[in-house]
């Protein structure tokens, strides 16, 4: 089992009624190849510090974060996924939609939709750029 660590560019843009917000920061990832390929990193959320895990596999990814807000999302092009997503505010069961996944050697892109029962709460795109 081979581990690398690089630094890596993390973009989240979240489109919510009509507004965009745009989250960027740097973040050290440690990446870890077994079946399928995991990355592994620290995300920071106002004060807060949350660990995320990237699992990649041939034709999906899984973003698993805990901490301060705790999720699991599935990510498979065109297919709607269930998700419970929890934090201070309380725990949400959503659904996503993947409308792109881009798997890379050192770029990740995903884009989707996330639903609320039938009603749209935004449009996401996620992206992970390695540095260099």
């Amino acid at each position: 089992m081979e581990k690398k660590i690089s630094q890596y560019n993390l973009s989240q843009q979240a489109d919510l009624n009509g507004e965009t917000d745009i989250f960027k920061q740097r973040v050290e990832v440690t990446e870890i190849v077994r079946r399928d390929r995991y990355l592994t990193y620290k995300e920071t959320l106002d004060e807060y510090e949350i660990n995320v895990v990237l699992r990649l596999g041939e034709d999906y990814a899984k973003i698993q974060r805990r901490g301060i807000i705790n999720m699991n999302f599935y990510f498979a092009e065109g297919v709607r996924t269930d998700t419970f997503y929890e934090s201070p505010a309380g725990k949400h069961h959503y659904q996503i939609e993947t409308d792109k996944i881009d798997i890379q050697d050192d770029n990740i892109c995903i884009e989707y939709t996330l639903f609320d029962g039938g009603d749209i709460l935004g449009e996401y795109k996620y992206q992970l750029q390695k540095v260099g």
